[in-house]
């Protein structure tokens, strides 16, 4: 049938008059219920809900965290809002946090539904927001018997060195691309330890290009309110032709991108496996020649793959930009961490993981530019799967929980005068007590600790430690004026700094003969 202008318009008002109708309609709905619902105790305190609508103006699309640290300033450690029937729990105490979903894991490890990132992608299917039960509990197993304590690590410490020295290689002769070269290193080690898949030193190559953007797409889709759809999931059956539903087609691109990624490397390494070619890798050890794979095995394989790869990249990178950034910040850190690695590791070759032990300050300095420079300031969000009472306060089953990362790790009780860059608070010296890690927040609480979490502090320690013992990092200058980083941070779960320049210099003419050699 061929539509006139006038015949299309009547069935676009009529399709959006049907869908609007069943909106309000599944809204009284919910209203309903939630009105004839009474709760055991009080819910957290929270910003007043307005008629019908609740909360729904009150939820950030951009930057959450710092609503919530206006919640958190006005309501306390523990938050609550809710939207159509929808409860949010926003965690702003990292004791909270530990009580709740370390220690009631049982009952704080789901996850929200999120129609964008799961139905409509497809990274549902995935560990990370795979709902739990067996088949979570098997990605769980299959990563954790591949990287999951730091003796499976050593394993990989050749891999990663060979990765490090490519990195520095790069910078030495084109420092203005470093973030690009961090994105490379990145993607080089996962890629190599995932698939055996050796990238193209410092060549452009397609296949670390997919993994970053797939990457780029996992962390825009699932920040929190980024898509209507979340808050409304009825809104996925629009069809994409009405006015407004441009998502649609978003979301066909990103999934298309999540088959790709799934498929490709996975495909080169079969084929490498099928000519006795493959090196080492986690996809090779998965592949047992000696069992028939079901669809069901090799698609979990799939998803454990690009998982690792998820963990690996992003983070990674947003970890080595915040490095820089706060080598530019704070030069006499620098100073200090350099002369360390000179007294230890010597000018005659260039730190390896096996140094790690005896570099406090530089562990120490790594931990402070975490902290301080919060690249998750909210964690993946969890789902509550039966009701609960915690501190007197009634948390209904179903409720989305946020941990509010950045109040976390600048909280005074913590950590004494957070505003404060200090590597020393990491460290045993003067009879101080060591603070906590604030990596152990970074990676996630409970049974959805990230997997990935050693092999990340291992390639994060290893690009910023050879990084200070080659290269003397200072701010950009322009005109004859030195220009400094915002010290902005870009939106989503993984948050990177605003784009900035920077002078980088070797240290010395026995550094890039070091670095030539190698």
């Amino acid at each position: 049938m061929v539509f006139g202008p006038i015949a299309l318009a009547l069935a676009i008002i009529s399709a959006s008059s049907t869908f609007i109708l069943l909106v309000a309609v599944s809204l009284l709905a919910v209203l309903w219920h939630r009105n004839a619902q009474r709760y055991p105790a009080p819910l957290p305190p929270g910003p007043k809900p307005y008629p019908l609508i609740e909360n729904i103006l009150d939820l950030p699309r951009t930057r959450p965290w710092s609503a919530f640290k206006k919640w958190a300033d006005a309501y306390g450690s523990i938050v609550h809002v809710s939207a159509f029937g929808q409860h949010f729990i926003v965690i702003n105490d990292a004791q909270y946090a530990t009580e709740m979903l370390d220690k009631k894991s049982r009952i704080y490890s789901g996850r929200p539904k999120l129609a964008m990132a799961g139905r409509l992608v497809g990274w549902e299917e995935g560990p990370a927001l795979q709902q739990s039960g067996a088949k979570l509990s098997e990605y769980r197993r299959r990563l954790s018997q591949f990287m999951g304590t730091r003796s499976k690590i050593e394993a990989f410490h050749d891999i990663l060195q060979q990765e490090a020295d490519t990195y520095l290689e790069n910078i030495l002769n084109d420092s203005q691309n470093w973030l690009k070269y961090a994105h490379r290193y990145a993607s080089g080690i996962v890629l190599m330890l995932v698939y055996g898949y050796k990238t193209s030193g410092n060549e452009d190559d397609a296949m670390v290009e997919l993994v970053d953007e797939a990457m780029d797409q996992l962390s825009e889709v699932i920040a929190p309110n980024a898509f209507l759809v979340d808050t409304f999931p009825i809104l996925q059956y629009v069809p994409s032709w009405v006015p407004g539903a441009a998502w649609k087609k978003k979301a066909h691109h990103y999934r298309r991108t999540l088959h790709d990624v799934l498929n490709i490397p996975y495909s080169w390494t079969k084929t490498q496996i099928a000519a006795g070619t493959a090196r080492p890798s986690f996809v090779s050890s998965q592949l047992d020649t000696t069992k028939l794979l079901s669809s069901d095995d090799e698609h979990i394989i799939r998803m454990s793959a690009v998982s690792i790869s998820a963990g690996g990249t992003d983070t990674t990178v947003s970890a080595i930009e915040a490095f820089f950034m706060a080598m530019i910040f704070h030069r006499s850190a620098q100073l200090k961490a350099q002369k360390e690695i000179d007294s230890v590791v010597g000018h005659d070759r260039l730190p390896t993981l096996e140094d790690r032990e005896q570099l406090p300050y530089v562990e120490a300095l790594i931990q402070e530019t975490l902290r301080v420079y919060s690249l998750g300031p909210i964690g993946i969000p969890h789902a509550l799967s039966e009701n609960d009472i915690h501190h007197g306060y009634f948390i209904p089953k179903g409720s989305v929980i946020f941990t509010n990362n950045v109040m976390f790790y600048n909280d005074p009780k913590v950590y004494p005068e957070p505003e404060k860059f200090s590597p020393e608070r990491f460290l045993a010296s003067n009879g101080n007590s060591i603070q906590k890690d604030p990596r152990e927040y970074l990676f996630g609480f409970g049974r959805r600790v990230c997997p990935g979490m050693h092999l990340g502090n291992a390639s994060v320690w290893l690009a910023c430690a050879t990084v200070l013992a080659a290269f003397d990092v200072s701010p950009a200058v322009k005109n004859g004026v030195t220009v400094m980083p915002s010290g902005n941070f870009t939106d989503g779960i993984v948050s990177h700094p605003e784009p900035f320049e920077c002078t980088i210099t070797p240290r010395s003419t026995s550094v890039v003969a070091l670095l030539q050699k190698s």
